[in-house]
């Protein structure tokens, strides 16, 4: 390709670009007024058909030594890790389970239970976290309390742990409102899709149109020249002439 031949390529593209940025220039009504229905409407169904839901968490410490220093050596870290991810299966163990039901007085299976609830380390360390996200949130908070009080026990009998101690006591997250659904950002998702198809329809619309409207369209589409052009004159401006 010859530097004549790039610099039309260019020239092209410069001229396409302008003309779709013109075109939603010309529309920009059109295109906020989409913007702000997209965001209403994202706003009205995540605020009334998506369930807020709630977040309740719990976090142990578990010390694998017999003893009862409070130091902790770096060398022990590791094994006590091992014993957290262990705590992590005993907790959903059956018989904590069925103590947790027999509580909570809950008619519902032990997997549904199971699921529930999530268990799983904090970063690197030997602290458990153990939460329950809910619709309700007195049932996250009773749950998670419940499997924490029936867990340590079972850590302390099966695995032979040196003690399993509260971190942080059961309480609810984001201090007691919804965790989610994430209103704001929703709004603001409703509302840059609603722009970014409002765009993309007028931008189609021009590609599918084939009509002819100024002379460079016949230019770059026939390759021909333009020898003239017959101006459209109203019916009743000719007749006032």
């Amino acid at each position: 390709m010859n530097e004549n031949a790039r610099n039309t390529n260019n020239e092209e593209y410069t001229i396409d670009l302008m003309l779709m940025l013109g075109l939603l220039r010309k529309h920009v009504i059109m295109l906020i007024v989409c913007a702000i229905v997209g965001g209403i409407a994202a706003f009205g169904y995540t605020n009334y058909f998506v369930p807020e839901k709630y977040k309740a968490t719990a976090t142990v410490i578990i010390n694998n030594r017999a003893t009862d220093s409070q130091y902790i050596y770096p060398s022990e870290i590791q094994s006590s890790q091992d014993l957290a991810q262990l705590y992590s299966i005993i907790i959903k163990a059956d018989n904590v389970l069925e103590a947790v039901k027999k509580d909570l007085n809950l008619n519902i299976s032990n997997e549904q239970l199971k699921n529930s609830i999530q268990v799983g380390l904090v970063g690197d360390t030997q602290v458990v976290e153990i939460s329950c996200t809910s619709t309700n949130p007195q049932y996250a908070l009773d749950l998670v309390t419940k499997f924490v009080e029936h867990s340590k026990p079972v850590i302390l009998e099966k695995v032979e742990a040196g003690s399993v101690k509260d971190l942080n006591e059961p309480a609810l997250s984001n201090n007691g409102h919804p965790v989610s659904p994430n209103k704001k950002k929703n709004t603001a998702i409703g509302f840059l899709g609603g722009l970014v198809a409002a765009a993309a329809f007028v931008i189609l619309r021009e590609m599918l149109n084939t009509k002819f409207k100024t002379e460079a369209d016949v230019t770059n589409t026939l390759g021909i020249p333009v020898l003239g052009v017959i101006p459209f004159i109203e019916e009743k401006e000719f007749a006032q002439k």
